[in-house]
């Protein structure tokens, strides 16, 4: 059997502690970013989800909120020590036709 001095061996407990702490910081930091991420696509997801639909409403997410109103949909998200806000106007295709309509119309006035 192999004897070490008694230093060597406090030593490397120093060491296994700092590597085990900078471990567990590390995979917070993994975690708090998972979340902040995933909350984020939730959000853009909702605001997507609104801008299609006809009446105005609310829904609520973990951390925020969407609201649509007036023609515009924004929400927001508060997590920690950040907050992301998203805002987007409705989508409306029939506005869209009707101008094209209108071009259409219009070219085929000039050809007669």
């Amino acid at each position: 059997m192999k004897k070490y001095k008694a230093s060597l061996t406090v030593e490397a407990s120093y060491v296994m502690a700092m590597v085990v702490f900078a471990l567990a910081v590390l995979v917070r930091t993994a975690y708090s970013r998972c979340v902040e991420t995933a909350e984020v696509m939730k959000l853009h997801w909702r605001v997507e989800q609104l801008r299609y639909q006809e009446e105005d409403r609310e829904k609520s997410l973990n951390f925020g909120q969407v609201v649509k109103s007036s023609g515009k949909v924004e929400g927001y998200i508060h997590y920690g020590d950040w907050e992301k806000e998203i805002a987007a106007g409705v989508h409306e295709p029939e506005e869209a036709l009707r101008l094209i309509t209108i071009f259409e119309f219009d070219g085929q006035a000039d050809e007669e």
